[in-house]
C-alpha cells in the first residue's frame, strides 16, 4: 500500500512538472493550497515559539499585527484555493497536504495565537525567514518566470532538482542563527583590533545613498576575493562545486549551496561591514538588496537592462558564471557589480547570447548529503584538467 502511495504521488509530481499549468485545470489551486497550508503551520509555530523559532535581528522590525492579519488572509485563501482545486479536478495529493496542514494549523491557535513573553537563548532556527522569504519572493519568482520565462516556456515553473533546491533552501535558512552568531564573532573577535572610531564617525556622517553604495561595494569586493577562491583553489571548489551543480537555472537553484560556504562567506563579508560601522538601516538596506538580487540572478527570467549591465549583476551576467560552456570558465566572479570582474580581467557578458549549458562539466553526487560529504572524500585528481566552471 505504501509503495502504490509512492507510485501516485511521484506521478502526481511528474504530471505537474512536465506542462505549464493553465487556469482552470486546478494544478495551479492545489499546489498553492499545499505551499500555503505548509507555510502556515510553520508561521503559526513561530508565534507559538519565537525564542526558538524568530530571528532576533528580523524581529524588532516585525508589525506583528500586520503578519497575523497577512496569515489569516492567507490561510483563507489557501483554504478556497484547494476547495477550487479538486473542484476543478486539479491533483488531490497537494489539496489534501494543504487543506490537512491548514487544519493542523488552526488547531494549533491559528493566526492570532498568544505569544508568550520569553528570554532570547543564543541559538534558534531561523524560521520565520524561511517562511517570509519563501513566501514573498516564491511567490514574486514562481510568477514572473511562468510569465517571463528564458528559456523552457514549455515547462512549468518548477525545473528538474527542485526537490533538492528546496531541501538545501530550508536548511541554508533555518540556520541563519548559527552563521549570524558565527560570523559575528568572527568579524569582533579577530578583526575589532583595526576598528577605527573616526572612521566608522566619517561613514555614518554620509548620506544614506552613499553609505548603500559603499556597503555594496565594500561587500562585493570581499565577495569577488572569496568566489575567486572557491573557483582557483583545488579543496575549495569541492564544497563551492555544489552550488554549480544544478543543470537549470531558476529562482531556487542558488539556494543549492554546501553548508559550510554560507557560513565562511557571510563571516568574510561582515568583516568590512563592522570595520566601517555602518548603521542599522544601511545594513538592514543591505540585506534586502541582497536577498532579492541573489535570487534575481539565478532566475529563469529575460530582461534587457542595458547600460545598467555594466553597473550591476543581472541573470545573464550570473548564468554565464553558472556555464559549462567553455568561454564561459572562471568568468564572472562578482557578486552585485560586474566592477570588480573588469578591474580582475574576468568579465564576459555577450550582449545577445546566452549559455548552452549548466551544471558542473565533471558530475558531483546528487543528494544532500553526498554533496555534504563531496569534499572530503577522496582526492583532487587532475584538478587543472578537469576543473568545472
Amino acid at each position: 500500500m505504501l509503495t502504490r502511495f509512492r507510485i501516485f504521488v511521484g506521478r502526481s509530481l511528474m504530471a505537474q512538472e512536465s506542462s505549464r499549468p493553465r487556469i482552470g485545470e486546478g494544478r495551479i489551486g492545489s499546489s498553492l493550497c499545499a505551499a500555503i497550508g505548509v507555510l502556515s503551520v510553520a508561521a503559526v509555530l513561530c508565534l507559538r515559539y519565537p525564542a526558538f523559532l524568530t530571528t532576533p535581528e528580523l524581529r524588532v522590525h516585525y508589525d506583528v499585527e500586520l503578519l497575523r492579519l497577512t496569515l489569516a488572509i492567507a490561510m483563507v485563501v489557501g483554504a478556497w484555493l484547494g476547495v477550487i482545486g479538486i473542484v476543478l479536478g486539479g491533483p488531490r495529493v497537494p489539496a489534501t497536504i494543504g487543506l490537512s496542514a491548514l487544519f493542523f494549523a488552526t488547531l494549533l491557535g491559528g493566526p492570532y495565537v498568544p505569544t508568550p513573553d520569553f528570554l532570547q537563548p543564543r541559538f534558534y532556527l531561523g524560521l520565520d525567514w524561511l517562511v517570509l522569504d519563501l513566501f514573498f519572493t516564491g511567490a514574486a519568482f514562481v510568477l514572473l518566470e511562468w510569465v517571463f520565462p528564458r528559456v523552457r516556456p514549455e515547462q512549468g515553473p518548477l525545473s528538474p532538482g527542485w526537490r533538492l533546491d528546496l531541501a538545501y533552501f530550508g536548511v541554508n535558512h533555518l540556520l541563519i542563527g548559527v552563521f549570524l552568531v558565527v560570523s559575528t564573532h568572527f568579524a569582533h573577535d579577530y578583526f575589532a583590533w583595526a576598528i577605527s572610531p573616526s572612521l566608522q564617525a566619517h561613514v555614518v556622517a554620509l548620506p544614506a545613498i552613499v553609505r548603500f553604495v559603499l556597503v555594496i561595494l565594500a561587500a562585493d569586493a570581499v565577495e569577488y576575493i572569496s568566489h575567486r577562491a572557491y573557483h582557483e583553489v583545488p579543496w575549495l571548489w569541492r564544497i563551492h562545486a555544489v552550488h554549480h551543480s544544478p543543470e537549470h537555472m531558476d529562482w531556487l537553484s542558488g539556494s543549492r549551496l554546501h553548508f559550510f560556504e554560507p557560513l565562511a562567506t557571510r563571516a568574510m563579508v561582515l568583516v568590512p561591514i563592522v570595520l566601517l560601522g555602518f548603521p542599522q538601516d544601511t545594513i538592514f538596506a543591505y540585506l534586502i538588496f541582497i536577498s532579492v538580487q541573489s535570487v534575481l540572478i539565478h532566475s529563469n527570467i529575460k530582461m534587457d537592462v542595458g547600460w545598467l549591465r555594466y553597473v550591476i549583476v543581472t541573470p545573464q551576467f550570473h548564468h554565464w558564471h553558472h556555464a559549462s560552456d567553455a568561454e564561459a570558465i572562471d568568468k564572472n566572479y562578482a557578486a552585485h557589480t560586474p566592477l570588480f570582474d573588469m578591474l580582475g580581467r574576468t568579465w564576459h557578458l555577450p550582449k545577445d547570447r546566452w549559455p548552452v549549458k549548466y551544471g558542473t562539466v565533471k558530475p558531483i553526487p546528487g543528494g544532500m548529503l553526498g554533496q555534504f560529504a563531496y569534499p572530503f572524500i577522496g582526492p583532487v585528481k587532475e584538478f587543472l584538467e578537469h576543473r568545472d566552471p
